[in-house]
């Protein structure tokens, strides 16, 4: 599910989806994160999202979109 980073606290980072807000430990994130970051969280793991790679595909599906 997406996920977008709230609230960084010193152990606790909060996050909301589209259904919940939640309180996700630390050591779950592979680097540093920022309010507004965006991620996808799927069995206990997040994946960062690169903003480059967001674009990129965001214009992939657009692609597809037209080609259908």
């Amino acid at each position: 599910m997406k996920i977008v980073v709230g609230e960084v606290m010193e152990n606790v980072i909060v996050c909301e989806s589209d259904r919940e807000t939640l309180r996700l430990p630390r050591e779950l994130f592979p680097r540093r994160v920022f309010p507004g970051d965006a991620a996808d969280y799927e069995d206990g793991k997040v994946t960062m999202w690169d903003e480059e790679q967001q674009v990129e595909e965001e214009q992939v599906a657009m692609l597809f979109k037209m080609l259908m």
